[in-house]
């Protein structure tokens, strides 16, 4: 997995390659979008990587397989902590998720902005 930065160093996500297709991350790992190239996968983690941290997005589990909406409360290379629900706001209930549970697959992250 590669680091992608901004000019002025700011981490916008990460690329990584899978089965010969590159994936562009988010900061806490959840794909943005399959590309074909390197190059194409880090265009879209700086043109989107970071502005994905303020859409919704649909938290997909074993035990929930049909999806929940949560909002990203804060993420980091280690993983994102989120709201429950469409919005986020004092006292709304959140969830914690790591990486490795990303990384292994037990958790799943689906763009819905």
């Amino acid at each position: 997995m590669e680091a992608i930065r901004r000019d002025d160093g700011e981490l916008c996500g990460h690329v990584a390659q899978h089965d010969g297709r590159w994936h562009a991350l988010t900061v806490f790992g959840a794909v943005l979008e399959v590309a074909s190239s390197r190059d194409a996968a880090a265009q879209v983690v700086l043109g989107t990587g970071l502005a994905s941290l303020a859409e919704r997005w649909m938290l997909v589990t074993e035990a929930d397989p049909d999806g929940e909406v949560v909002c990203i409360v804060e993420a980091s290379p280690a993983g994102v902590t989120v709201a429950l629900g469409h919005y986020s706001f004092d006292g709304a209930p959140t969830r914690h998720i790591a990486r490795s549970e990303i990384d292994a697959g037990a958790v799943t992250f689906r763009r819905l902005g």
